[in-house]
Protein backbone atom coordinates (compact mmCIF):
# COMPACT_ATOMS: atom_id res chain seq x y z
CA UNK A 1 0.00 0.00 0.00
CA UNK A 2 1.69 3.15 -1.24
CA UNK A 3 -0.27 5.66 0.77
CA UNK A 4 -1.02 3.86 4.02
CA UNK A 5 -0.74 6.97 6.19
CA UNK A 6 -3.13 8.86 3.94
CA UNK A 7 -5.65 6.00 4.04
CA UNK A 8 -5.32 5.85 7.83
CA UNK A 9 -6.09 9.57 8.06
CA UNK A 10 -9.15 9.28 5.81
CA UNK A 11 -10.36 6.18 7.63
CA UNK A 12 -9.95 7.88 11.00
CA UNK A 13 -11.91 11.01 10.16
CA UNK A 14 -14.56 8.99 8.34
CA UNK A 15 -15.12 6.77 11.35
CA UNK A 16 -15.20 9.73 13.74
CA UNK A 17 -17.71 11.69 11.65
CA UNK A 18 -19.81 8.55 11.18
CA UNK A 19 -19.87 8.02 14.94
CA UNK A 20 -20.73 11.66 15.57
CA UNK A 21 -23.64 11.51 13.13
CA UNK A 22 -25.09 8.39 14.75
CA UNK A 23 -24.66 9.88 18.22
CA UNK A 24 -26.56 13.04 17.30
CA UNK A 25 -29.17 11.40 15.09
CA UNK A 26 -29.86 8.39 17.32
CA UNK A 27 -32.84 10.03 19.02
CA UNK A 28 -34.51 10.63 15.65
CA UNK A 29 -34.31 6.97 14.64
CA UNK A 30 -37.25 6.21 16.93
CA UNK A 31 -39.47 8.24 14.59
CA UNK A 32 -38.78 5.91 11.66
CA UNK A 33 -41.34 3.44 12.94
CA UNK A 34 -44.00 6.20 12.87
CA UNK A 35 -46.65 5.57 10.25
CA UNK A 36 -47.00 8.10 7.49
CA UNK A 37 -44.57 10.46 5.87
CA UNK A 38 -42.61 11.40 9.02
CA UNK A 39 -40.89 8.03 9.29
CA UNK A 40 -40.16 7.96 5.58
CA UNK A 41 -38.65 11.46 5.58
CA UNK A 42 -36.42 10.70 8.57
CA UNK A 43 -35.30 7.40 7.03
CA UNK A 44 -34.47 9.12 3.74
CA UNK A 45 -32.65 11.94 5.54
CA UNK A 46 -30.61 9.39 7.48
CA UNK A 47 -29.71 7.58 4.28
CA UNK A 48 -28.92 10.79 2.44
CA UNK A 49 -26.61 11.91 5.25
CA UNK A 50 -24.55 8.73 5.06
CA UNK A 51 -24.62 8.74 1.25
CA UNK A 52 -23.07 12.21 1.26
CA UNK A 53 -20.49 11.30 3.90
CA UNK A 54 -19.39 8.21 1.97
CA UNK A 55 -19.40 10.10 -1.34
CA UNK A 56 -17.23 12.89 0.08
CA UNK A 57 -14.77 10.54 1.80
CA UNK A 58 -14.33 8.28 -1.22
CA UNK A 59 -14.09 11.15 -3.70
CA UNK A 60 -11.48 12.99 -1.65
CA UNK A 61 -9.48 9.80 -1.13
CA UNK A 62 -9.55 8.68 -4.77
CA UNK A 63 -8.72 12.17 -6.07
CA UNK A 64 -5.08 12.07 -4.99
CA UNK A 65 -4.37 8.36 -4.79
CA UNK A 66 -1.16 7.64 -6.73
CA UNK A 67 -2.40 4.47 -8.48
CA UNK A 68 -5.81 2.88 -8.99
CA UNK A 69 -6.89 1.03 -5.86
CA UNK A 70 -9.90 -0.70 -4.35
CA UNK A 71 -9.40 0.75 -0.88
CA UNK A 72 -12.45 2.93 -1.41
CA UNK A 73 -14.53 -0.17 -0.63
CA UNK A 74 -12.86 -0.52 2.75
CA UNK A 75 -13.36 3.19 3.38
CA UNK A 76 -17.09 2.87 2.64
CA UNK A 77 -17.27 -0.17 4.94
CA UNK A 78 -15.59 1.83 7.71
CA UNK A 79 -18.25 4.53 7.31
CA UNK A 80 -20.98 1.85 7.47
CA UNK A 81 -19.63 -0.14 10.42
CA UNK A 82 -20.05 2.26 13.41
CA UNK A 83 -23.72 3.18 12.84
CA UNK A 84 -24.66 -0.39 11.94
CA UNK A 85 -22.99 -1.68 15.10
CA UNK A 86 -24.61 1.09 17.14
CA UNK A 87 -28.08 0.27 15.82
CA UNK A 88 -27.70 -3.47 16.38
CA UNK A 89 -26.03 -3.25 19.80
CA UNK A 90 -28.40 -0.70 21.32
CA UNK A 91 -31.61 -2.19 19.92
CA UNK A 92 -33.75 -3.80 22.59
CA UNK A 93 -34.87 -6.35 20.03
CA UNK A 94 -33.98 -6.60 16.38
CA UNK A 95 -37.19 -5.72 14.59
CA UNK A 96 -38.01 -4.85 11.00
CA UNK A 97 -37.31 -1.19 11.79
CA UNK A 98 -33.68 -1.90 12.71
CA UNK A 99 -33.29 -4.16 9.68
CA UNK A 100 -34.74 -1.40 7.48
CA UNK A 101 -32.40 1.21 8.95
CA UNK A 102 -29.34 -1.00 8.43
CA UNK A 103 -30.49 -1.85 4.88
CA UNK A 104 -30.92 1.84 4.01
CA UNK A 105 -27.54 2.54 5.60
CA UNK A 106 -25.88 -0.20 3.53
CA UNK A 107 -27.54 1.03 0.34
CA UNK A 108 -26.52 4.61 1.08
CA UNK A 109 -22.91 3.71 1.78
CA UNK A 110 -22.82 1.51 -1.32
CA UNK A 111 -24.19 4.24 -3.57
CA UNK A 112 -21.85 6.80 -2.02
CA UNK A 113 -18.94 4.47 -2.67
CA UNK A 114 -19.85 3.90 -6.33
CA UNK A 115 -20.59 7.51 -7.20
CA UNK A 116 -17.74 8.84 -5.06
CA UNK A 117 -15.31 6.54 -6.87
CA UNK A 118 -16.55 7.77 -10.25
CA UNK A 119 -16.31 11.41 -9.20
CA UNK A 120 -12.89 10.81 -7.62
CA UNK A 121 -11.53 9.23 -10.80
CA UNK A 122 -12.79 12.19 -12.80
CA UNK A 123 -11.30 14.65 -10.28
CA UNK A 124 -8.00 12.73 -10.32
CA UNK A 125 -7.85 12.97 -14.11
CA UNK A 126 -8.49 16.72 -13.95
CA UNK A 127 -5.91 17.08 -11.17
CA UNK A 128 -3.26 15.22 -13.17
CA UNK A 129 -4.01 17.29 -16.29
CA UNK A 130 -3.72 20.54 -14.32
CA UNK A 131 -0.46 19.30 -12.81
CA UNK A 132 0.94 18.51 -16.27
CA UNK A 133 -0.11 21.97 -17.49
CA UNK A 134 1.70 23.61 -14.57
CA UNK A 135 4.81 21.54 -15.22
CA UNK A 136 4.80 22.50 -18.92
CA UNK A 137 4.31 26.15 -18.00
CA UNK A 138 7.12 26.05 -15.43
CA UNK A 139 9.44 24.33 -17.91
CA UNK A 140 8.70 26.90 -20.62
CA UNK A 141 9.17 29.80 -18.19
CA UNK A 142 12.52 28.50 -16.97
CA UNK A 143 13.94 28.32 -20.50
Amino acid sequence: MQDGARFFAYATWSIMISLAIILFSNRFLDFISEPGWIGTVILLAFGFLYLNLTFAAVKRYIRKVPAPTNLHMLLAFLVFLPPAAWIIIFAEAITTTEILIVAVLALSCGLGMVYGNRAGIKARYEYVQALKERQKEAASNSQ
